[in-house]
């Protein structure tokens, strides 16, 4: 049933301006797009039409100017915005450990659909896109095509009134871009308002209602395709040369007749010009004229205007091509843009619910990348383990007489890795957010009427489920080279809780730093220099009485240190040595960066 039309326009945007440093993307756009239209954004490189995109999407703030969607203003009412839009960008941000049902109904539950009908939505929607039949295949086994469609279905599990297609068909194949134009037509029938922003001049004429093209941020023509094909007047004289040596001389003798100049082509034979008047006789002058000047020519004709010879008049380069940079023109009469204070929001209790519901969700679907990756699982078990045995039968020996008497290295060593292992794992924390940024998964979760701290949540609770295990893993290794917690059960207990928080605190430094540095290897990088030097200058391998008196300072007061000695002193004796320095840094990392995190997610846009 064909959604009810209201007289207010689905987007408007008055004025909106947004720079980058020195380059202003927006210089004052002003637009309308009509409900229930297909409205065509068109533009080179770097003209701005996914910078909009991104603002009516809630994904950037605008310095100045005012947009809407359906009513509700980007800035002012975000939350209310989502809750009506889809989002396609220009990446399919499907999930592509997930199998597409997996990625369908995690998306479905995100929307708040209960778990019933995210299924049932999936089903439909697989059935509806062609991928019924690879639904439970890995989403990186699916085609550029058949990610694509997927991606589009993750759009239209709440049946959105308006949708927001950036580029949706580029890098796609003739089969594939024909079924996702089919897809458009489908939904533009069903009453759906779509914005689709586009290279390919054909696309826009076959599915647009209305088009604006977009250069150096503003808006600089709008209209239906043949309003703007009118534009341009008259028709379009072609004509291939049998040499490219005598084009100047061919642009001379068609000047002679009344053609104008000739647009950019990249065929050197090959000129595109404007005829000044129709029919035969434009053709026979055309062809006698270059005739007597001795002028080969395998090719001669007439066309109507197309909407590349509209875009060549406006931009003067091709849309495959960079439009350079912005100008840094502001309208005058853009007004500022009004921006919320910065205040703590009190949720309301179904807002808690349903954001614990959200970050479960999430949880549930990094626990599936660890059990998925079984390379990840071997690779955090195998290190430590490597450090036990090269340090209890290599250098075990040599240490045994720093230690306290009757202590085994082993039982002083295996609490100690548990320490090494959750702080090289928590660097996996930023590795993992920074994929998800990389490949447009974070846009299409900040897209959605989700939780926002969900997604760090998610994160972090997923890396300390798996620290645990991680932990239970060495703990039987320790066991088999003889390891034992003298402390007992509530020892053994607590030793592996203050491992884990210790974890838990510094998987949200690390979420800080991908959201900071950007970049899965720029991560990871940050990451080992900051964990390397911590790890080794502490009391992981041995006790810090064997360090010189400089280095012993600085390791004391470790964080690493105070956590491996705290949970030493459980597994040997069952009581809190450092607890008490342990749980402060514990609690202080985390009451810091569990805010940094959230303010610097919030002001990604």
């Amino acid at each position: 049933m064909a959604a009810v039309r209201s007289p207010a326009p689905a987007v408007r945007a008055e004025g909106v301006t947004k720079r980058f440093g020195a380059t202003v993307a927006l210089a004052g756009v002003d637009l309308q797009v009509p409900e229930g239209a297909v409205f065509g954004l068109l533009g080179p490189n770097g003209a701005g039409k996914t910078t909009l995109v991104r603002i009516l999407a809630t994904l950037l703030t605008p310095e100045e100017g005012r947009a809407e969607v359906l009513g509700h203003d980007v800035v002012g009412e975000p939350a209310a915005v989502r809750e009506l839009l889809g989002l396609t960008g220009q990446f399919a941000a499907v999930d592509e450990i997930l199998t597409g049902r997996e990625n369908l109904e995690m998306f479905g539950r995100l929307f708040k659909l209960s778990r019933d009908e995210a299924r049932r939505r999936a089903a439909e929607l697989l059935e509806r896109f062609d991928l019924a039949d690879a639904a439970d295949r890995p989403a990186r086994t699916y085609s550029g095509g058949m990610r694509r469609r997927l991606d589009l279905a993750s759009s239209l599990l709440t049946r959105p009134r308006i949708l927001f297609l950036d580029e949706p068909t580029t890098g796609l194949d003739p089969r594939s871009r024909n079924q996702i134009w089919a897809i458009v037509r489908e939904l533009r029938r069903e009453g759906t308002t779509l914005l689709l922003t586009t290279q390919y001049l054909e696309e826009a004429d076959q599915l647009t209602d209305r088009i604006a093209v977009i250069d150096h941020g503003k808006v600089i023509a709008e209209g239906t395709g043949s309003e703007l094909k009118d534009r341009v007047g008259g028709q379009i004289l072609e004509l291939e040369l049998s040499s490219a040596a005598q084009r100047d001389e061919a642009q001379r003798v068609l000047a002679r007749v009344g053609c104008g100049e000739p647009e950019p082509d990249e065929r050197p034979d090959r000129l595109t010009l404007p005829a000044p008047r129709d029919g035969l006789e434009l053709i026979e002058e055309a062809a006698a004229e270059l005739r007597r000047a001795g002028i080969g020519v395998s090719d001669l004709g007439l066309r109507r205007p197309t909407l590349d010879d509209v875009f060549l008049q406006l931009t003067g380069a091709p849309p495959s091509e960079d439009g350079g940079l912005p100008r840094a023109v502001v309208a005058a009469r853009t007004r500022a843009q009004r921006r919320p204070m910065l205040r703590l929001p009190r949720p309301s209790a179904r807002e808690i619910r349903l954001g614990i519901v959200d970050a479960a969700v999430v949880t549930g679907r990094n626990l599936r990348h660890f059990i998925r990756q079984p390379q990840l699982l071997i690779f955090s078990t195998i290190q430590p383990v490597m450090f036990v045995l090269l340090f209890v039968y290599v250098f075990g020996g040599a240490v045994r007489g720093s230690l306290p008497g009757g202590v085994k290295y082993v039982d002083f060593l295996l609490p100690g890795i548990f320490v090494q292992s959750v702080a090289f794992r928590a660097t996996q924390t930023a590795v993992g957010l920074a994929e998800d940024l990389e490949r447009g998964v974070v846009d299409r979760f900040r897209s959605m009427p989700m939780a926002r701290s969900a997604v760090l949540l998610g994160r972090t609770v997923a890396d300390l489920v798996r620290n645990v295990l991680i932990i239970g893993l060495m703990i039987v290794v320790g066991y088999v080279v003889g390891f034992r917690f003298h402390g007992g059960l509530p020892g053994a207990l607590a030793a592996i809780v203050v491992v884990a928080a210790f974890g838990f605190a510094l998987s949200w430094i690390f979420a800080f730093v991908a959201l900071a540095v950007r970049g899965a290897e720029a991560a990871q990088a940050a990451g080992f220099v900051v964990v390397f030097p911590l790890v080794f200058a502490s009391s992981v391998f041995v006790p810090v009485g064997t360090m010189p008196d400089w280095l012993q300072t600085f390791a004391k007061a470790s964080p690493i240190t105070l956590t491996a000695d705290a949970a030493r002193s459980y597994a040997l004796s069952g009581g809190p040595a450092s607890l008490g320095s342990a749980a402060a840094w514990i609690g202080g990392l985390l009451a810091l960066f569990i805010p940094l995190c959230v303010w610097r997610y919030r002001r990604m846009g």
